[in-house]
């Protein structure tokens, strides 16, 4: 009889999720391996304001950098343009990551020359003025700097006016947050007609220190709002007289573009003397880009009761023409 056979079961392979996951790895994995290491460096708009942070993207007609300030920000060749801190890395093992922090060292920001003046007849009297100023900011991670020149010439029929001369220093250092420290010192020298008195020459020097809020709208635009306290020394070098005061001041500033072409520079100081009197000091510039720089536009020009010796009030419109490098 012959002796019985054992039967072993196959089993089969049934088809299930298993399969496509495990293609699918296989698939991705190269194309990670593909993607080009992260490039850290500068969006430097068309204006001049960079941008530290690093290359996400790019393609023909721009690309996408995450900024250490605002994020990721998507940009256009036309309007910016991405430059490498350092060469782009050939692909090696990966490195263990890193915090991004913004590149080391001070970077300039903004250099300008900018010229206005008027002139008009009033009353049978003639007045012309050109006023002629020189900027220059310069920006690391948490600081700035920004220094001016500037010259003012005004004539009234043939007779000078006034010639003065003024240099400003101004440091701002971030804190916490939005929180910004000031300090900054401005020296003036002027000589004006004061009839029927002798002409009036005299030196001013205001040193300031305070504590503000600065906040930042888009990288070409941004508000800068102070408590100051100031001390004011004025040398009338014509009478051998020295005079000091000691105010609070209020200082606001902005720096908006409108638009791609218009912006809009805007600087408004407010005073509280000791003996309780209030002044005011306001300086607006509204400019259009003919090109990326060359810039036309007006100027509004308001003091009264401020750290100068002119009259009571004093206001002025002239036309402007800003020149950056």
């Amino acid at each position: 009889m012959p002796a019985p056979r054992l039967s072993v079961p196959r089993h089969r392979w049934r088809r299930g999720p298993l399969l496509p996951l495990l293609l699918a790895l296989l698939l991705a994995a190269p194309a990670r391996a593909a993607e080009p290491a992260p490039v850290r460096g500068w969006l430097r708009f068309a204006d001049g304001n960079t941008l530290s942070g690093v290359l996400l993207a790019r393609d023909a007609a721009g690309g996408r950098v995450r900024t250490d300030r605002f994020g990721d920000i998507d940009f256009r060749d036309a309007e910016a343009r991405f430059e490498p801190a350092t060469p782009p890395a050939v692909a090696t093992a990966p490195a263990p990551p890193e915090a991004a922090r913004p590149a080391p060292g001070w970077q300039p920001v903004d250099l300008s020359v900018g010229a206005s003046g008027y002139w008009q007849q009033k009353d049978g009297s003639t007045t012309s003025n050109l006023s002629l100023d020189l900027g220059a900011t310069w920006r690391s991670a948490r600081h700035e700097i920004q220094a001016t020149l500037a010259a003012d010439y005004k004539v009234v029929d043939d007779n000078v006016d006034n010639n003065e001369q003024s240099g400003s220093l101004r440091w701002l250092r971030a804190l916490h947050g939005p929180w910004v420290g000031l300090l900054s010192v401005n020296l003036e020298r002027s000589t004006f007609a004061l009839d029927p008195l002798p002409d009036l020459d005299y030196v001013l020097v205001q040193a300031t220190a305070g504590l503000g809020w600065r906040q930042a709208w888009s990288p070409a635009s941004e508000t800068l709002l102070v408590l100051n306290a100031d001390r004011v020394a004025l040398d009338v070098l014509s009478l051998h007289r020295r005079l000091t005061w000691r105010p609070l001041s209020l200082l606001l500033e902005n720096h908006l573009r409108l638009s791609p072409r218009v912006r809009l520079d805007h600087t408004l100081r407010l005073y509280r003397w000791p003996g309780g009197e209030t002044g005011i000091d306001s300086d607006a510039e509204l400019g259009y880009d003919l090109t990326d720089s060359l810039r036309v536009g007006l100027r509004h020009e308001l003091r009264r009761n401020a750290v100068n010796l002119d009259a009571a009030q004093y206001r002025r419109l002239s036309l402007t023409t800003r020149v950056s490098f």
